[in-house]
């Protein structure tokens, strides 16, 4: 399974052909609720040969329905699929494509059938506002986590050594690894050392950079299409060393100077959360900021037809959209027209996931923010690339 990035989501969004199934799960990692996951996919997946049945999709027929569900359907099946979930799982079916996403966050059973993928809900974990990574390190363990502010879950290295001493063992067979107790800087607790012969100061410095260059490789194996902080967490001294060794160009600046070993995963995020909150808040804040500074320049605007089209036509550099919010209806984009439901039709389409789905597709940055973060309570609103002229938004 891949990571979710927006890279990866931009590929998702270029890859569908229609019929397109999107379909949202609440998921559990451990305990009694794990039983209950494969049902609510058979639920969901009963609410998708309904919408398939109610929409037009010409010469598609049962056969083919029965063909693109059947990935989904196999998975009810598979007991090992389910006791490896997080928080949230997402599935994306289409005729030969078929994608799934453990994600940090829970989301609420959803069911979409329409010409293209629904991807909103993944939105605000493709941004640099919501998700976020912590490499907590100490010289005897290291672990990455995946985070939002809510949830917290590990993250498989594959074949990175999670030690010192396996790193250097591994790294150069023939060295003479020793051990001794030293000071973690943190809880009071006691961590060993590895180093090779000789046993200075340097000699342990110089083993433990191999060690990070190693974990490194591996963390930007892991993170290769992520463009969302990574947090390091470790006592006062390993970051210096880690910086050196560092491969994946957003580590924060500011570290976590803490001995991981002992803490519980959700200790480890709450620490991590407290430096990059500011920096999420920040950039929320200058994105509204130049909202309202470009708005007196014709070069934003919170009109959802205008946005709509300018989306159509990769005008949109940033697009901010209400969290938890839809507006159900149509845009046909040979006329520019848009054509809004009060409530959901078989016909409808979410046109917020309309103009977020193509925002993307034209690399625009996309945020999901609070209700009240809204700049002028819209639904919508956008920056633009470049100033609007209407006689550029007649034609398709």
């Amino acid at each position: 399974m891949t990571l979710l990035s927006k890279t990866e989501l931009q590929s998702l969004i270029t890859a569908q052909r229609s019929p397109c199934v999107s379909i949202y799960l609440p998921t559990h990692e451990a305990g009694r609720e794990i039983q209950q996951d494969p049902i609510r996919l058979k639920n969901q997946l009963s609410e998708a040969e309904n919408q398939l049945t109610q929409k037009d999709f010409g010469s598609f027929g049962k056969t083919d329905m029965q063909q693109l569900l059947k990935p989904a359907y196999d998975l009810l099946e598979d007991t090992e699929f389910w006791q490896h979930q997080n928080a949230g799982l997402a599935l994306f079916l289409a005729p030969g494509e078929f994608r799934y996403y453990r994600v940090p966050s829970q989301f609420d059973a959803l069911t979409v059938v329409e010409a293209q993928f629904y991807t909103k809900p993944l939105l605000p974990l493709v941004t640099d506002d919501s998700q976020f990574y912590v490499l907590a390190a100490s010289q005897n363990k290291v672990s990455l986590y995946q985070a939002t502010r809510d949830s917290v879950h590990l993250i498989d290295l594959g074949n990175t050594p999670l030690s010192a001493e396996v790193a250097l063992r591994y790294d150069d067979p023939e060295a003479s690894l020793q051990g001794h107790s030293g000071g973690n800087g943190g809880n009071g607790g006691k961590s060993t050392i590895f180093h090779g012969q000789g046993g200075s100061k340097d000699t342990q410095n110089s083993d433990i950079l191999r060690f990070f260059h190693l974990v490194s490789d591996g963390v930007q194996d892991v993170l290769a299409r992520q463009a969302v902080p990574l947090v390091f967490m470790g006592v006062d001294f390993l970051f210096p060393i880690y910086k050196q060794a560092n491969h994946y160009p957003h580590l924060m600046a500011e570290a976590v100077s803490f001995q991981p070993d002992q803490l519980s995963p959700e200790e480890i995020r709450d620490r991590a959360l407290a430096i990059v909150e500011p920096y999420f808040n920040a950039s929320r804040q200058e994105t509204i900021e130049t909202y309202g500074s470009l708005k007196d320049k014709d070069q934003a605007t919170d009109d959802l037809k205008t946005i709509l089209n300018a989306s159509h036509d990769g005008q949109i550099d940033t697009l901010l959209i209400a969290a938890s919010t839809q507006i159900w209806g149509s845009f046909d984009a040979s006329t520019r027209q848009i054509d809004t439901h009060p409530e959901r039709k078989a016909d409808s389409q979410d046109l917020l996931n309309l103009a977020a789905t193509q925002a993307l597709f034209t690399d625009a940055k996309v945020y999901v923010l609070d209700r009240a973060d809204m700049p002028d309570n819209a639904d919508a609103a956008a920056t633009l690339r470049y100033p609007i002229a209407q006689e550029s938004l007649v034609t398709a």
